[in-house]
């Protein structure tokens, strides 16, 4: 199992530490720039805009593969006693559309949160790219 981020945001890598850090989660957390995406039938616009959750189990390339705030609860379902209770209430059927608007959010405003840069800027949200000429 595997949870799939963008390695060159600086908001995602230092979420991803964190998650690491408080909830221990055993899963593999893997920046997609170093995966053969094709393997798992995924893009690269795809995760430019949600982690995406990679369980082997579930069979061939093309599977579907959760994203966005499913995949950050199964994710912590696997970790610690903390983890597992928090990933199940992201999961719970009430709170699951609120979780994934707001991962929606989140995303959308990166470029805007603490440790981020031009890198975690992506799609119509996001500020124009200047070139460092």
């Amino acid at each position: 199992m595997m949870l799939l981020y963008d390695g060159d945001c600086g908001f995602c890598t230092r979420s991803v530490a964190l998650i690491r850090q408080r909830f221990s989660p055993e899963v593999e957390m893997v920046p997609w720039q170093s995966v053969d995406l094709s393997r798992y039938g995924l893009s690269e616009e795809r995760l430019q805009r949600e982690v995406v959750f990679v369980d082997n189990a579930h069979g061939a390339p093309g599977d579907r593969r959760p994203g966005g705030a499913t995949a950050l609860a199964l994710t912590l379902a696997r970790g610690n006693r903390a983890g597992r209770v928090l990933g199940r209430a992201l999961a719970a059927p009430p709170v699951r559309p609120l979780a994934a608007g707001c991962y929606r959010l989140v995303a959308r405003n990166r470029y805007r949160m603490p440790g981020s840069s031009t890198a975690c800027a992506v799609g119509p949200a996001a500020p124009p790219r200047r070139d460092a000429s």
